[in-house]
């Protein structure tokens, strides 16, 4: 068990999540049902951790079903209808608008949310304390405030900034309104460009061409999964592209603070470890990972011509 998580932990200095020794018991396998939301290089981590975090826990993953919709909403709620109808002891459900189609389809089913960075405002629980109903699950509040100062720090003399969300999206009208008032604080001028799906990304990254020194992407799954469109809109532009997290700059973006979310993968485990052994989520607590730092693309200063102060670099947790 602690071989595995040691060896994810050691790479970020998160302190040690224990898990219960011993397997669950139970007559057959348990019925976990997941639900990825999207396909995104993010959730591909978040699916290695929970899978490490059930073998770890001793929880077997023979009846485990995993489904898809590709953040259609239609998709999605025949997806979580069948979850309700099929028996599932505990569903899993990973990004916001995910969890929110399982709020409305049970209020019995075990429910863990993987990656809602407002479970709060968008109705999942009722407080990261106490959650209420048959909702638990890992949070991961993006950062917004230290992607901007960060920001200013390798741009001092930007002045204003693009902001892609996905509108009416929960996560992606929460932190962009959140990073929309900061820069605002700070001086500075936010320009939204919203999406409605991932296939509108780079018409929104077009809108923003000659208008803006910067484009953020605070953060929501839809956004974040069409990263490579945004980024091909960008780097004809010579746009720097702040936030989004490990799969924006992995795949090009310039800077963002960030989670390991193997380790969100693994805390997630845990709680569905938890419920499957008879604990009732109203009482578990909501947990929020320490983040990791912050991750820099090198390579792509390079190629944009920035020069990334030193003490920025020292501070980075990961580099490309």
């Amino acid at each position: 068990m602690g071989n595995r998580l040691l060896g994810l932990l050691g790479s970020t200095g998160l302190a040690c999540l224990v898990l219960a020794a011993g397997p669950v018991q139970a007559a057959d396998a348990p019925k976990i049902c997941v639900n990825r939301y999207v396909s995104a290089t993010v959730i591909d981590e978040i699916m290695k951790g929970l899978a490490a975090g059930l073998t770890d826990a001793g929880i077997s993953q023979e009846n485990m079903v995993v489904q898809n919709p590709e953040a259609d909403a239609a998709t999605q709620q025949t997806l979580a209808q069948s979850f309700v109808s099929d028996g599932c002891d505990v569903i899993v459900a990973i990004s916001t608008p995910g969890a929110q189609a399982f709020k409305r389809a049970t209020d019995s089913i075990p429910v863990v949310f993987i990656g809602s960075s407002t479970p709060v405002e968008a109705g999942l629980v009722q407080s990261f304390e106490a959650p209420g109903g048959n909702f638990t699950g890992v949070a991961d509040p993006a950062p917004i405030e230290a992607d901007i100062e960060s920001m200013r720090e390798v741009l001092p003399g930007m002045k204003t900034v693009g902001l892609i969300y996905k509108a009416g999206d929960p996560a992606g009208d929460f932190l962009a309104k959140r990073a929309a008032a900061y820069l605002t604080a700070q001086g500075l001028t936010p320009i939204e460009a919203t999406i409605a799906n991932a296939g509108e990304a780079m018409q929104s990254a077009q809108s923003l061409v000659g208008r803006v020194d910067v484009i953020e992407v605070p953060g929501d799954s839809t956004t974040i999964s069409a990263m490579a469109a945004i980024l091909k809109v960008a780097d004809d532009a010579k746009l720097p592209v702040f936030g989004g997290l490990q799969e924006a700059v992995s795949q090009g973006g310039l800077l963002s603070a960030s989670y390991s979310y193997e380790v969100v993968g693994y805390e997630a485990a845990d709680l569905v470890r938890r419920v499957l052994a008879g604990e009732d989520p109203a009482t578990i607590p909501v947990v929020i990972p320490k983040a990791t730092g912050f991750e820099l693309n090198l390579t792509k200063a390079k190629a944009l011509g920035l020069d990334i102060p030193e003490h920025v670099q020292k501070r980075a947790s990961r580099t490309y």
